[in-house]
């Protein structure tokens, strides 16, 4: 079982998430991420606008199952009254989130086809969740991750899914651009760059939710 203050490797965490899904569905974990990254962006998009019926949330999609993550989790805010779009960083999104979200009368922009609209949604944002890249993602932002980042408002709140984006999980170095964040919701246990400096500052307030994968 895992406490606040327990730290994870990649590799440590990839083996934990494998036996996991021996006996749970990986979409079970991540409709339960999905229910943690909601509650955060509800709770920051309702401290800037008092109700979640005025709130711009925009999710900013990468390719992998953090995007994932992000589009369930934008389905729930969607399906509460939220105005959310999803940002999409590839070319691809994870296709279950993807087909919740539209479900859900989420819009769906591609900064590949359409950067100026996507900047401009970023830009109006409440709040924005960031699931560009998450447990192996290298150090850095490439295009048009970059440009959507640079974009975010100082007035947005920013909740990073699993660690802001940029930053590599088993390092503390920051030196590379990066996302920061208000709130990471993190799962499982802490990441090296979650709890050792410089690389924590970026962070902001670190949420650890528990989605049921099993530590020995």
């Amino acid at each position: 079982m895992a406490t606040s203050s327990t730290v994870m490797t990649t590799q440590q965490l990839l083996e934990a998430e494998r036996r996991t899904k021996l006996s749970t569905p990986e979409s079970v974990l991540m409709d339960r991420a999905a229910e943690a990254v909601a509650a955060e962006g509800r709770r920051a998009s309702e401290a800037r606008t008092r109700s979640l019926e005025r709130a711009k949330i925009v999710l900013l999609v990468g390719t992998g199952n953090n995007g994932g993550d992000a589009l369930l989790a934008g389905a729930q805010l969607s399906r509460d009254g939220a105005q959310v779009t999803a940002v999409l960083v590839g070319s691809s999104a994870h296709e279950r989130g993807l087909a919740a979200f539209t479900g859900a009368g989420g819009l769906v922009v591609s900064a590949a086809e359409a950067l100026t609209d996507a900047v401009g949604h970023v830009q109006d944002a409440h709040c924005v969740i960031d699931g560009i890249v998450g447990l192996g993602g290298r150090p850095g932002l490439r295009p048009p991750a970059l440009e959507l980042v640079a974009a975010i408002g100082k007035d947005s709140a920013v909740i990073a899914i699993d660690l802001p984006s940029g930053l590599e999980a088993d390092s503390d170095l920051a030196d590379s651009p990066r996302v920061r964040a208000d709130v990471t919701v993190t799962f499982t246990a802490l990441k090296r760059c979650l709890a050792t400096s410089p690389a924590k500052a970026w962070a902001g307030l670190v949420v650890l939710a528990d989605v049921g994968v099993e530590i020995e």
